[in-house]
């Protein structure tokens, strides 16, 4: 659907319009017999973590546009964006002291909705701790005719958020886990958990590095990968922006397997290529891993910089473990580090 935006005057004008609507007497709808949802995209979230809360229909009659007011939690929730599915113009949210004011409608010779409908979702970010509500207080319904039917429907969606997800505690990498969900680049499940030791896949990682070092968009044309379309929605910008910018290539068979997981090799070349490592270094230290033997030849140059560097160190009984598959834990700590030495060296120079 294409939604339109007003300039700044125009907008005005319009929400003057739309707020005016509740002056007029009520002819089209002589009850107001529509019922709303106020949804939320997880009810448990961590510090830096997007919400998405989503206004939902039923039963509405001939709805041309609509105005909404919602409040929330400024100093826990900060709001980001507003948008609609509708066609027509919007109208930029006015945000003020914890209160949102949202307004929508249709333009032209254009048949009002009915029944089961999607009025907008709102974004959120999470900024503070504790327990942040988020509360619908006021829809405004609009038919053709202008007629308006105003109802407080007083929904309220409760979202908690905390520091810390419930299976981080004690872990090895609870630190480096949130301080890089704070930043933004990854994200918990809805029940709460970051499930730290379990595999990530390639897509899921490359995901994390483009978000971690704000790779620009690539202007470049779709990929060339043979399972391109097997490449998850929230993944494609990211492996693109990752191709662009020479981190990450596919396998020899022209594939990209996204949801294979990706070992500690693969992982480790892909960071050391983040900071201008090139594959074919000639002057490399020479590793001492007791699995060395197991290292294939491509990913040495890589493992053995990483090494020097501190950016890569072995899983215990010095074991670098190259076929190893990497975990959601292990991901985020090499992260930081590669973040961390991009600084570092940034700084020195």
């Amino acid at each position: 659907m294409k939604i339109k935006k007003l300039p700044l005057l125009l907008s005005k004008l319009l929400l003057s319009v739309l707020l005016l609507f509740t002056l007029i007497p009520i002819m089209a709808h002589a009850e107001n017999n529509s019922s709303f949802t106020l949804n939320s995209s997880a009810s448990n979230a961590i510090v830096g973590e997007e919400v998405v809360v989503s206004v939902e229909g039923d039963s509405t009659k001939n709805v041309f546009g609509y105005e909404l007011r919602l409040s929330y939690d400024p100093n826990i929730l900060k709001f980001s964006q507003a948008s609609t599915t509708w066609d027509g113009f919007t109208v930029p949210p006015i945000v003020e002291d914890g209160i949102i004011i949202f307004a929508h409608t249709k333009v032209g010779d254009t048949l009002g909705e009915n029944g089961k409908m999607h009025f907008a979702s709102l974004k959120f970010k999470a900024i503070g701790q504790g327990e942040a509500l988020v509360q619908l207080t006021r829809v405004k319904l609009v038919d053709r005719d202008g007629s308006s039917i105003t109802s407080e429907p007083a929904l309220i969606a409760k979202l908690s958020i905390s520091t810390n997800y419930i299976d981080t505690e004690g872990h090895w990498a609870e630190e480096s886990i949130n301080r890089a969900t704070a930043k933004g680049w990854v994200k918990g499940y809805p029940d709460g958990r970051f499930a730290p030791d379990k595999e990530v896949t390639r897509a899921e990682f490359i995901t994390m590095l483009s978000r971690a070092l704000a790779l620009p968009a690539s202007s470049e044309g779709a990929q060339t990968f043979k399972d391109d379309a097997q490449i998850p929605p929230f993944a494609k910008a990211h492996v693109s922006q990752a191709v662009a910018a020479g981190l990450v290539k596919g396998y020899d068979d022209a594939t990209f397997r996204p949801s294979q997981w990706i070992n500690r090799a693969e992982m480790t070349v892909v960071l050391m290529r983040a900071i201008g490592y090139e594959d074919t270094k000639d002057s490399i230290s020479a590793l001492t891993y007791d699995d060395v033997d197991q290292i294939p030849d491509w990913a040495y140059p890589a493992i053995a910089a990483a090494t020097d560097i501190g950016i890569a160190k072995g899983r215990g009984n010095n074991k670098f473990a190259p076929g190893g598959y990497s975990t959601r834990a292990e991901a985020v700590t090499l992260l930081l580090r590669i973040v961390d030495h991009i600084a570092s060296t940034s700084k020195v120079n």
